[in-house]
Parts: C-alpha cells; structure tokens; sequence
C-alpha cells in the first residue's frame, strides 16, 4: 500500500486534484504507484489503483 510522502515521484504527474497524493501542481506524492486496466463499462483504458480521497471533500 502507498504511503503518502513529501517528495513527489519523479515522471509521474496527476491531475486528480481530489486525491490525497495530489501535491498539487500535477505531482503525485504516493510512495509508489499501481497502475490497472479498467472495466470496459467505464470506457477508459487505464486507471490509478493508487487512488485514495482527500479527506474532507
């Protein structure tokens, strides 16, 4: 499991501002990163396992 950081990952960018490893400016602040092929209903080719909601949004 990720462990949030201060150090954002190097290549790696976000736009997912309601993420709580979003450090803003398009950086991603997770201590690693898992990458999935979604389900087809949703219509994307990829998603951020990683994902977890900034508390109090």
């Amino acid at each position: 499991m990720a462990k949030k950081t201060d150090t954002p990952l190097s290549g790696v960018s976000c736009t997912v501002t309601n993420c709580m490893y979003n450090g803003g400016n398009m950086t991603c602040e997770a201590s690693s990163i898992e990458v999935t092929s979604c389900d087809p209903v949703q219509q994307c080719n990829v998603q951020c396992k990683t994902f977890e909601p900034r508390s109090g949004r």
